[in-house]
C-alpha cells in the first residue's frame, strides 16, 4: 500500500564487514530475590546513629514494597530498601563468550542478575533478514516477515540481520557461539532489503506490520542522508503506539563538517546510536552530530552470521542492537514503565565520556547495562506552568518520594536545584525566561534514582513593543515597517481594519490596504504575537505626497504684468522664464491666483507651477507670450 513512494530514497546497512574465523552469552532468567526489608535511620545531633541498619521482616499479608513505603514516612528513616540475596556471578557457558568483549564494557553478567529478559517481550529487527535455523537463534522468532516477497516466516539468510539478532538475543548457556545482551527475549526480523538497498516504501511497510504485530522495540541499523516525511510520520506513529525505537548513526564520522544526518536516527523519537570501541573511544567511522542521543560497543564485534557461523563486524550496525538489548532488558524487568521512563532509563544510567554531560560524540554517555538495572525510576513531580513574566516555579512532590532533590533546568543551563526532606510542595526562584523556553523538572533522590523530567514552554504573556511605522503617503496602499518577528500587523483607519500582513523572521512587514487613504488621516498600526499579545497603538498621520494638479493660466501677452488663472487652494505660485524665478504669489482658499511679472517680449515661454504646503510641485503649466 506503500508503493507510491518505492525507491524514492534507497537505504543502506550501516555496518563495516571485518571477517574472522570462528565465534556468543547469559544466564538463566532468575527475578531478584529478597529477605525483607533494610532500613537506614537518620543521624542525629544528641544520639548519632552511624550506619544503623536494620533488618525488618515483612509482616504477613503485606509485600515489601508496601513495607518501604510505610518505613520511609517515618522522619527518623534515611532511606529503605529490599533485603536482597545475592548469588554467585557465573559466566555464560558459550565458548565465544570469552570474545565477546562488549559484555565486560556493558555489565551485563550484572544485569543478568534481575532478568535475562522475559520471553514476553519482543524486539522487532528491520533488516535484510535472518537465518532462523541458526543454534543460537533458533526458537526466537515470532512473525517474520518478509515485505519484498509479501510472505511470513521465509527470509533471506541475511548476514548482517543474522549478525543483529545474535547480538540482541543470542542464546547463553546452551555450549554454544556467544551470548545475547537479552537472550531470553523473543526477535521479530523483517526483511526489507533487495541486494544492497531497500526502499523508503518497504520501510514503512514494516513499521507498520511491527505495529500490527505488537512488538515492544524496534531496531534499524539502516540509513539514508536524506529527510522522508512519509517514514517520519511512520516513525511517530509508531512511537505514539508506545513502541521504543533504536536507529543507528551512521558511518560517515570521519567526514568532518561534510556529515549529513542520518535518517531514521535523526528524527525525534528515535534513540540515534554511535558506536564505542573496546577502550571505550569512537571510532574514526562514527557519526557525531546533536541528534546522536547515545553510544554503544560497535567496534569489532562477534556474533551470528548465517549458516551455523560467527564473526566480527563494524559499525553503528551493531552499536544500536546493543542499545535495544538493553533496552529489553530494563523492560523485562520493568514491564510497567513506559516507552519514554525505559528512553530516560538508558540515558541516566550511561557512562559518561567525552565532554561532561550530553555531547555530539557520545550524546549522554556510552549504554550501562548494570546500571540501567541497578536503577529506579520515580514518579514525576507535579509543576505549574509559568509565563515570561514570573520568577517562580512552584510544585508538588509525590507522596513516596522523601529526600532528595528538584532540579530545575533548559536545554543550556541549570535554573535552580532544591534540597527536598519530606516537603510535599516547593517554589523555585528564578530569572525570567523567555517566551517558549522549555523547562524541565526532575526529581533525584540520594542513590541518584531519577524521575522521568516534567517539561513545559514558557508561556508568552508579554505583549510586543509597539511597532514602528515609515511615512505614510497619501499617494499609496503600503504601510511599511517593523515589528516583532512573526507576528501579525493590523492597519487601522479608527475601528476600520485596512490590511493585514506578518512581520518575517527580521521583524520586517509591510500590509497593503484596501484603498489609499487622505492626507491627514491618522492610523493605528498594532502589532499582535502568536499567544494572541497586542502590542500598543502606533499612530501615523498619512502625508501629503500628492502634487497639485497643474494649473491653469490666462492669456499672457507682452503688456501683461499680472498673470491669473486657477490652481490648488493656497498653493504658492511660482513662474519662471528662461530659467529664473520672475514672480511669485499664494493661490487664494478658492485656488485662483494673480502673480505680478515684469512685461516680456512676444514668443517667451513662462513655466507656471504651484506647490503645496507640503512642498509637493507640480507640473509646470507652459505659457507662451502673445503680441
Amino acid at each position: 500500500m506503500y508503493k507510491f513512494i518505492q525507491a524514492i530514497l534507497p537505504v543502506v546497512l550501516l555496518f563495516m564487514f571485518l571477517p574472522h574465523d570462528q565465534p556468543v552469552i547469559a544466564a538463566a532468567e532468575e527475578a531478584p530475590k529478597s529477605d525483607g526489608v533494610i532500613v537506614k535511620y537518620k543521624e542525629t545531633d544528641d544520639e548519632p546513629i552511624h550506619e544503623l541498619i536494620e533488618r525488618v521482616a515483612v509482616p504477613k499479608g503485606q509485600t515489601t514494597d508496601k513495607l518501604i513505603e510505610k518505613l520511609e514516612k517515618r522522619k527518623n528513616v534515611d532511606y529503605a530498601e529490599p533485603n536482597y540475596l545475592f548469588k554467585k556471578m557465573d559466566t555464560p557457558n558459550d565458548p565465544a563468550y570469552i570474545d565477546q568483549w562488549h559484555h565486560k564494557n556493558l555489565g551485563t553478567e550484572a544485569a543478568w542478575i534481575k532478568t535475562t529478559g522475559a520471553k514476553e517481550m519482543i524486539v522487532a529487527i528491520i533488516d535484510d533478514g535472518i537465518d532462523r535455523k541458526h543454534e543460537d537463534l533458533s526458537g526466537k522468532i515470532v512473525d517474520a516477515y518478509d515485505t519484498i516477497r509479501k510472505r511470513k516466516n521465509i527470509l533471506p539468510e541475511g548476514e548482517h540481520g543474522t549478525h543483529i539478532a545474535g547480538i540482541i538475543a543470542g542464546s547463553a548457556n546452551n555450549n554454544k557461539g556467544g551470548a545475547g545482551v537479552a537472550p531470553n527475549v523473543k526477535l521479530m526480523p523483517i526483511n526489507v532489503f533487495e541486494g544492497e538497498y531497500a526502499d523508503t516504501a518497504d520501510i514503512i511497510e514494516a513499521i507498520h506490520y511491527a505495529i500490527q504485530k505488537k512488538a515492544k522495540i524496534i531496531n534499524m541499523s539502516l540509513g539514508v542522508n536524506m529527510y522522508s516525511e512519509a517514514l517520519n510520520k511512520a516513525v511517530q506513529e509508531a512511537a505514539k503506539k508506545g513502541i521504543l525505537i533504536v536507529a543507528a548513526a551512521g558511518n560517515e564520522g570521519d567526514m568532518g563538517k561534510n556529515v549529513q544526518r542520518v535518517y531514521p536516527a535523526a528524527y525525534s523519537n528515535v534513540i540515534s546510536v554511535a558506536a564505542t570501541d573496546e577502550r571505550d573511544k569512537r571510532p574514526y567511522y562514527s557519526n557525531y552530530d546533536s541528534t546522536v542521543d547515545i553510544a554503544a560497543p560497535g567496534d569489532e564485534i562477534l556474533s551470528t552470521l548465517p549458516h551455523g557461523k560467527y564473526g566480527w563486524m563494524s559499525g553503528t550496525s551493531m552499536a544500536s542492537p546493543m542499545v535495544a538489548g538493553v533496552a529489553a532488558l530494563i523492560w523485562s524487568n520493568e514491564p510497567k514503565l513506559n516507552k519514554t521512563e525505559v528512553e530516560y532509563r538508558l540515558y541516566d544510567s550511561a557512562k559518561d565520556l567525552g565532554a561532561k554531560g550530553k555531547d555530539m560524540y557520545y550524546g549522554n554517555g556510552r549504554v550501562n547495562a548494570k546500571k540501567a538495572l541497578e536503577m529506579k525510576t520515580l514518579t514525576k513531580p507535579a509543576v505549574q506552568a509559568i509565563s515570561d513574566k514570573d520568577t517562580k516555579i512552584t510544585g508538588s512532590i509525590p507522596a513516596n518520594f522523601q529526600t532528595g532533590t528538584v532540579s530545575i533546568y533548559t536545554d543550556k543551563k541549570q535554573l535552580a536545584t532544591l534540597k527536598i526532606n519530606g516537603e510535599k510542595v516547593f517554589t523555585a526562584t528564578i530569572a525570567k525566561q523567555a517566551a517558549n523556553t522549555s523547562i524541565s523538572t526532575r526529581l533525584i533522590d540520594h542513590s541518584g534514582n531519577k524521575s522521568v523530567p516534567v517539561s513545559f514552554k514558557v508561556q508568552d504573556e508579554t505583549a510586543p513593543a509597539k511597532p514602528s511605522v515609515n511615512t505614510v503617503g497619501d499617494n499609496t496602499v503600503k504601510v511599511t515597517g517593523k515589528a516583532e518577528a512573526g507576528s501579525s500587523v493590523t492597519v487601522k483607519n479608527r475601528s476600520t481594519a485596512l490590511g493585514k500582513a506578518n512581520a518575517n523572521s527580521a521583524g520586517n512587514y509591510t500590509v497593503t490596504m484596501s484603498k489609499k487613504q487622505k492626507a491627514g488621516t491618522i492610523l493605528s498600526v498594532t502589532a499582535t504575537d502568536k499567544a494572541g499579545n497586542i502590542s500598543p497603538i502606533k499612530t501615523v498621520t498619512v502625508a501629503d505626497k500628492t502634487a497639485p494638479g497643474k494649473p491653469t493660466v490666462d492669456k499672457v501677452t507682452t503688456k501683461t504684468t499680472i498673470v491669473t488663472g486657477k490652481a490648488e487652494a493656497n498653493a504658492t505660485m511660482s513662474i519662471r522664464a528662461s530659467g529664473k524665478q520672475i514672480g511669485s504669489a499664494t493661490a487664494t482658499n478658492k485656488g485662483t491666483f494673480s502673480v505680478r511679472i515684469p512685461k516680456q517680449k512676444a514668443g517667451k515661454n513662462l513655466y507656471v507651477t504651484a506647490k503645496d504646503k507640503a512642498k509637493n510641485v507640480s507640473e509646470a503649466r507652459k505659457v507662451t507670450v502673445k503680441k
